[in-house]
Protein backbone atom coordinates (compact mmCIF):
# COMPACT_ATOMS: atom_id res chain seq x y z
CA UNK A 1 0.00 0.00 0.00
CA UNK A 2 1.49 3.37 -0.96
CA UNK A 3 2.32 6.04 1.59
CA UNK A 4 0.49 9.36 1.37
CA UNK A 5 2.42 12.20 2.90
CA UNK A 6 0.89 15.36 4.26
CA UNK A 7 4.21 17.12 3.67
CA UNK A 8 4.98 17.41 -0.08
CA UNK A 9 8.13 19.28 -1.10
CA UNK A 10 6.32 22.46 -2.22
CA UNK A 11 4.06 22.88 0.78
CA UNK A 12 1.98 21.19 3.43
CA UNK A 13 -1.05 19.19 2.32
CA UNK A 14 -4.08 19.47 4.61
CA UNK A 15 -7.62 18.20 4.38
CA UNK A 16 -10.52 20.63 4.67
CA UNK A 17 -13.23 18.04 5.34
CA UNK A 18 -14.25 19.62 8.65
CA UNK A 19 -14.84 22.98 6.93
CA UNK A 20 -16.90 21.36 4.18
CA UNK A 21 -19.04 19.24 6.50
CA UNK A 22 -19.61 22.16 8.89
CA UNK A 23 -20.73 24.40 6.01
CA UNK A 24 -23.17 21.70 4.85
CA UNK A 25 -24.42 21.02 8.38
CA UNK A 26 -23.27 17.40 8.26
CA UNK A 27 -21.55 15.31 10.90
CA UNK A 28 -18.74 12.85 10.28
CA UNK A 29 -21.22 10.09 11.21
CA UNK A 30 -23.66 11.25 8.52
CA UNK A 31 -20.76 11.26 6.05
CA UNK A 32 -19.99 7.67 6.96
CA UNK A 33 -23.57 6.74 6.07
CA UNK A 34 -23.45 8.67 2.76
CA UNK A 35 -20.17 7.07 1.69
CA UNK A 36 -20.39 3.58 3.26
CA UNK A 37 -17.14 4.30 5.11
CA UNK A 38 -16.61 3.39 8.73
CA UNK A 39 -17.47 6.10 11.28
CA UNK A 40 -13.92 5.74 12.64
CA UNK A 41 -12.45 6.63 9.23
CA UNK A 42 -14.67 9.66 8.66
CA UNK A 43 -14.13 10.89 12.23
CA UNK A 44 -10.34 10.61 11.82
CA UNK A 45 -10.36 12.61 8.59
CA UNK A 46 -12.78 15.16 10.08
CA UNK A 47 -10.77 15.76 13.24
CA UNK A 48 -7.18 15.59 11.91
CA UNK A 49 -6.36 18.14 9.19
CA UNK A 50 -3.00 16.43 8.59
CA UNK A 51 -4.61 13.05 7.84
CA UNK A 52 -4.72 12.53 4.08
CA UNK A 53 -7.16 9.80 2.99
CA UNK A 54 -6.23 7.21 0.39
CA UNK A 55 -7.40 7.90 -3.18
CA UNK A 56 -10.22 5.33 -2.83
CA UNK A 57 -11.54 6.96 0.35
CA UNK A 58 -11.14 10.43 -1.13
CA UNK A 59 -13.11 9.36 -4.21
CA UNK A 60 -15.97 7.99 -2.09
CA UNK A 61 -16.10 11.21 -0.06
CA UNK A 62 -16.10 13.35 -3.22
CA UNK A 63 -18.93 11.34 -4.74
CA UNK A 64 -20.93 11.39 -1.50
CA UNK A 65 -20.56 15.15 -1.03
CA UNK A 66 -20.60 15.99 -4.75
CA UNK A 67 -17.32 17.89 -4.54
CA UNK A 68 -13.94 17.69 -6.26
CA UNK A 69 -10.73 16.41 -4.57
CA UNK A 70 -9.32 19.96 -4.70
CA UNK A 71 -12.24 21.11 -2.56
CA UNK A 72 -11.12 18.75 0.20
CA UNK A 73 -7.33 18.88 -0.12
CA UNK A 74 -5.34 22.11 0.03
CA UNK A 75 -1.63 22.88 -0.07
CA UNK A 76 -0.50 25.51 2.42
CA UNK A 77 2.91 27.19 2.42
CA UNK A 78 5.68 24.84 3.51
CA UNK A 79 6.68 26.84 6.58
CA UNK A 80 3.88 28.41 8.60
CA UNK A 81 4.83 31.53 10.55
CA UNK A 82 3.54 29.87 13.72
CA UNK A 83 5.86 26.91 13.15
CA UNK A 84 8.80 29.24 12.48
CA UNK A 85 8.21 31.26 15.65
CA UNK A 86 7.77 28.14 17.79
CA UNK A 87 10.89 26.57 16.33
CA UNK A 88 12.99 29.66 17.09
CA UNK A 89 13.64 30.59 13.45
CA UNK A 90 12.51 34.15 14.14
CA UNK A 91 13.81 34.38 17.68
CA UNK A 92 15.79 37.46 18.63
CA UNK A 93 19.46 37.44 19.44
CA UNK A 94 20.75 36.12 16.13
Amino acid sequence: MPFYSSHPSSGRLINRLKDILDSKGLSSFKLSKLTSLSPTTTRKIYSDRDYIPSPDVLERICIGLQVQPGDILEITPKLDVEMAVCSGVFSSGL
